[in-house]
């Protein structure tokens, strides 16, 4: 039989050796394939082209001899040394770089040293990682000779945008000191001891403007540099009692004594009226500034501030109006004046509040409160209440309080714990106040839409009447006149028509947007109206929530997320 052998040649790689010898056995392919394999040499690059060549060759030398003659030497490369070879694909989006290595058959293999010189020849040149560079040659090394082993190999960054300019408050306001008490040892807060009065002196610091910051630069694989979105600059605002120091205009100081108060991008310092408690010693409170009551304000008394109020104790029965802000640091005590009244919306409360911005109190019994928005922390009954904005009954970061009884007109929603009570105490939530002021601006235009109809129809009238005259009585100055104001009340309607259906879509939108939601129960008996269409709950509810849908209040149950 023919012998076959595996012989290095002088370039290191493997050469099949035949000696042919003309047998009725016949040396095949296969033969020389398991050759192969059960060789040393198994782990290289097979030419399988040079070994159908070999066997080809062989036959031919053989088909002329005598049975076991010899005939020539056949010799060809069927085994290649090869090394590892690499191929890098960057992402499209150029932030990321992968190598693809095929590992050597027999060769060399990969370093990591070798990897980053081919993707820099490749064009990537940034976002490198020594250690993922190191564990890719790891692993290659590791696999079976002729695998492909991928992994990233650089990785770009993303450019970090500028932060805003802020203000940043150096002091606390009056609001703060009513909601934040000071803490006791054990950890608990004495509601009594609200701390030192918030006011400050001319000059002191008030609040400091950090400026916005231009970012970080990015950069991709490939080198290219990707520029951050710069922060936005703000303006401080300069408030009443307040000006920038001639040291650091960043740094907005007191011009005066009084009590600091927040305003957007700045702060102001009122006039301050302190007083210990408001009763029949001190007589009624009426001053143009902000008014600080440490104690309680008892029945009949009337506080009026051009600012803020904020009082550390009670309210009893007492009449509070404020320009801005009223804080009361526990609970707002009133009474029912009329029990004759049936229709809860018109009783005569003993407490009335109004406040330009907003209110907050722990509770509120029987009280008449307008403001922008309300937050009553524990509970609220038998209020008669109408905020522009919100009510939210709980404490700052959950509605869990209850609302028993009483009318609320709200301007966007209402939220609490339990809405309503197990008596079956009326409770009615309106959203008519608002829709309303919508509605009256409609008809305020459909009347001029009118107006303007009836005089643009006039004077399309007159126009055609003074073109119908002959040329002798034409008035040519006159149809200008009456043409250029017809062209005006035309031109009026349309603008409008326009704000009527845009008035319509707001209307629409903020029907659809307005809503009452109990986090834990709704009892019988609570009604909640938006506009023309409204709900009574006839039973017990879980935790639900009051909208309009399909030209009706629902109520359906509120999923947490």
């Amino acid at each position: 039989m023919t012998k076959a052998s595996l012989v290095t040649n002088d370039k290191n790689n493997i050469d099949l050796v035949l000696s042919p010898i003309k047998t009725e056995s016949v040396l095949t392919e296969a033969d020389i394939h398991e050759l192969v394999e059960n060789s040393s040499y198994s782990n290289l690059y097979v030419a399988n082209g040079n070994i159908k060549n070999a066997i080809a060759e062989l036959k031919s030398v053989l088909k002329p001899l005598k049975e076991n003659h010899t005939g020539r030497e056949i010799k060809y490369q069927i085994l290649e040394r090869r090394d590892a070879t690499f191929a890098i694909e960057i992402a499209s989006d150029s932030m990321s770089a992968s190598a693809e290595i095929t590992t050597a058959l027999g060769g060399k293999h990969l370093n990591a040293k070798e990897i980053l010189d081919l993707a820099q020849a490749a064009n990537v040149c940034k976002g490198f990682s020594k250690d993922q560079l190191v564990k890719l040659a790891e692993r290659a090394a590791k696999e079976p000779a002729g695998s492909i082993v991928k992994g990233e190999i650089a990785h770009g960054k993303l450019p970090i945008d500028g932060k805003n300019a802020y203000i940043k408050h150096l002091v606390a306001s009056a609001q703060d000191r009513i909601l934040r008490p000071k803490e006791r040892d054990d950890g608990s807060v004495d509601m009594r001891d609200l701390g030192d009065i918030i006011c400050v002196k001319v000059g002191d610091p008030l609040a400091k403007k950090v400026p916005h910051t231009e970012g970080i630069l990015g950069y991709t694989v490939t080198g290219e540099i990707l520029q951050p979105a710069p922060g936005e600059d703000i303006e401080m605002c300069v408030g009443e009692g307040t000006a920038l120091s001639e040291k650091n205009n960043s740094i907005l100081i007191s011009t005066l004594v009084g009590l600091p108060r927040i305003i957007e991008n700045g702060m102001e310092v009122d006039s301050v009226y302190r007083l210990k408690s408001v009763d029949i010693s001190t007589g009624h409170v009426k001053f143009e500034g902000s008014v600080i009551i440490d104690g309680n304000v008892g029945e009949g008394m009337k506080v009026a501030a051009t600012g803020d109020i904020s009082i550390g104790g009670f309210v009893e029965s007492a009449t509070l109006d404020a320009g801005r802000d009223i804080t009361i640091g526990n609970g707002i005590i009133g009474k029912k004046q009329d029990i004759a009244v049936v229709d809860i919306a018109k009783a005569s409360m003993s407490v009335n509040i109004k406040a330009g911005g907003k209110v907050y109190a722990k509770y509120s019994q029987y009280a008449n409160i307008i403001c922008d928005s309300l937050r009553i922390e524990k509970q609220m009954m038998h209020n008669i209440v109408k905020v522009d904005k919100t009510l939210w009954v709980g404490n700052q970061d959950k509605a869990n309080g209850k609302l028993i009884a009483g009318h609320v007109s709200a301007g966007e929603s209402v939220s609490a714990g339990i809405v309503g009570a197990t008596a079956g105490s009326f409770t009615v939530i309106t959203f008519s106040d608002k829709m309303n002021d919508y509605l009256q601006r409609i008809e305020e235009i459909d009347v001029s839409i009118k107006s303007e109809t009836d005089q643009s129809n006039e004077l399309r009238s007159a126009a055609i009447k003074l073109k119908s005259l002959p040329k002798e009585k034409s008035k040519p100055e006159i149809l200008t006149k009456v043409v250029a104001n017809y062209k005006y009340h035309i031109e009026k309607m349309a603008d409008l028509a326009f704000e009527k259906e845009s008035l319509d879509e707001v209307l629409q939108d903020y029907i659809n947007n307005v809503y009452v939601e109990a986090n834990e129960r709704v009892y019988h008996g609570v009604q909640v109206i938006i506009g023309e269409f409204q709900e009574k709950s006839r039973r017990e509810y879980g935790p639900s929530r009051f909208s309009y849908k399909a030209r009706k209040v629902q109520i359906n149950p509120l999923i947490s997320i």
